[in-house]
């Protein structure tokens, strides 16, 4: 594969095969069994009753304070240590990373990711005007060297990267690897945005520490959300702007007048009560659980030249299927109305014909202990995985 790529040739949206309703092994999200459901209700009916009249006035647009606060102290029971002056709150993680864009390049400029890359930050870059420059990625991490090549030539404007299980391989940046990140943002004076949402989807633990903890002169923006860990329905996230943050709250103060007042104050609610934090102590060894039977059952089905990703954290795994025919087999996936990202979903230049992403959210048995539509897509996936090699 040539070490780095240029401006997107065709849509990636064109490479989407899905059925028409999402399944359970495509999205990358958490199924509603493994969610608080009913405490977050809880959590939205206390700050309803508390904010009274205030439910009629326009909403900080840097964020509500308890919110913000209460980020701040949850992250840094971790380690991980801002204040929440420096946090802005958004509608997800997308619109945060759509935002440090905005403040950061134009239409036209080059941006740097990982290749391959989460299919739709691509989209977003795509639609944005803004020319994607990809950056290989192995298990071992990214190609830094390719990096700074690009930075010291002045062939990207900024870089938008996932550090800690990233989409769709699963893997991370070792503590070198985020410190050298951050250390070449600094040098060439060049925005890195850092798109974190599994960040607290560690399967070994307590969350790792973000590419942004050894930043020294502002140039990185952290961007962060609940949507894969407690609701994706709240479209609640957030960004750490560095030196950017007066521009970054300006441009929200273009675009929104801030985000929904009642959902952050039952955020907030929801983290300063401690039921967060409990929910997540519950949530990992239960993902790692998870992500575990869907390695064991694909590891004993599959044929075995098939590669399997083992992420230390995060929602999917990535599989690398020698000798398989992307079109036929996405002309198959429709057939059997199976949900699944194909890898060229992942690149702009049709790289990872023979791979696809596989979410892992959904457990594979249901409440009942009978097998779940995840199970029975799963079985169905591994069929045509076999059956379109063996051909």
């Amino acid at each position: 594969m040539p070490a780095f790529s240029c401006q997107t040739t065709t849509p990636i949206a064109d490479h989407f095969f899905h059925s028409e309703e999402p399944g359970p092994l495509g999205i990358t999200q958490l199924s509603v069994e493994l969610q608080p459901v009913s405490k977050l209700e809880r959590s939205l009916r206390r700050a309803s009753r508390s904010q009274g009249s205030r439910v009629c006035l326009y909403p900080n647009v840097q964020g509500e304070l308890p919110l913000r606060r209460s980020l701040s102290e949850h992250f840094g029971a971790s380690g991980f240590h801002f204040q929440a002056s420096d946090l802005v709150i958004t509608n997800g993680c997308l619109d945060a990373v759509r935002t440090a864009l905005e403040v950061t390049t134009k239409p036209g400029d080059a941006v740097a990711v990982s290749s391959p890359c989460y299919s739709g930050l691509l989209q977003l870059l795509e639609g944005m005007g803004r020319t994607v420059v990809e950056i290989p990625s192995t298990m071992d991490g990214l190609d830094l060297r390719q990096m700074e090549l690009q930075m010291q030539k002045g062939g990207v404007r900024a870089g938008l990267f996932s550090s800690s299980h990233m989409n769709p391989t699963g893997i991370s940046l070792c503590v070198e690897q985020k410190q050298q990140l951050a250390g070449l943002a600094n040098k060439y004076r060049i925005p890195i945005i850092e798109d974190d949402v599994y960040h607290e989807l560690d399967h070994r633990g307590a969350p790792p520490l973000p590419a942004y903890h050894w930043d020294t002169g502002g140039y990185l923006l952290w961007c962060g959300s609940i949507s894969k860990t407690l609701s994706a329905g709240y479209r609640l996230g957030w960004c750490l702007p560095g030196r950017y943050l007066n521009d970054y709250s300006q441009q929200r103060q273009l675009e929104s007048l801030g985000v929904n007042s009642p959902l952050q104050l039952s955020l907030a609610d929801f983290i300063s009560s401690g039921q967060y934090a409990k929910h997540l102590a519950t949530l990992r060894p239960l993902l790692r659980e998870q992500v575990d039977q869907y390695l064991n059952f694909l590891t004993d089905h599959l044929i075995p030249k098939v590669r399997i990703s083992m992420p230390t954290g995060g929602l999917v795994l990535w599989l690398q299927v020698p000798g398989l025919n992307e079109d036929e087999f996405a002309i198959l996936l429709k057939r059997q109305l199976l949900d699944i990202r194909t890898g060229v979903c992942f690149s702009t230049l049709n790289y990872y014909k023979d791979c696809l992403r596989i979410n892992c959210g959904f457990p594979l048995r249901d409440n009942n202990g009978e097998y779940s539509q995840a199970k029975k897509q799963l079985e169905q996936l591994v069929e045509l995985i076999n059956r379109s090699v063996a051909a």
